[in-house]
């Protein structure tokens, strides 16, 4: 009995504190903007399409990765997919933080609605 209490109270632990976050609550992280500047608004346009599909792609992993562990066992979520690593936050924030500079710096070199 005392040995169930402490499974119980153990994944309880795990199922509070380590579910991963939907990709829509993830902040972008501060990125060092200096790679965006210098490329033509060209150059530009494909490296947001580039980072726009990696963050489709990985936003969908993410988000299946919270639901999974947001399944509960017996009541108490159990972060599965966090447990074995399939956790993406760190990049959606790297990604999103990159997309926001490049948007910046397409700003600031005037690219027209030819390159939106």
């Amino acid at each position: 009995m005392i040995r169930a209490a402490r499974c119980a109270l153990l994944a309880l632990a795990f199922g509070l504190g380590a579910c991963a976050e939907r990709t829509r609550d993830i902040p972008a992280a501060v990125v060092d903007p200096s790679p965006f500047i210098g490329p033509t608004c060209s150059q530009l346009v494909a490296a947001r399409a580039a980072r726009s599909r990696a963050l489709i792609f990985s936003g969908l992993a993410q988000d299946q990765t919270s639901e999974d562990d947001a399944t509960r066992t017996i009541g108490v979520p159990t972060p599965m997919g966090t447990i074995f690593g399939r956790d993406r936050e760190a990049e959606i924030a790297r990604l999103k933080g990159e997309l926001r500079a490049l948007n910046a710096q397409m700003s600031e070199m005037n690219c027209g609605p030819d390159y939106r």
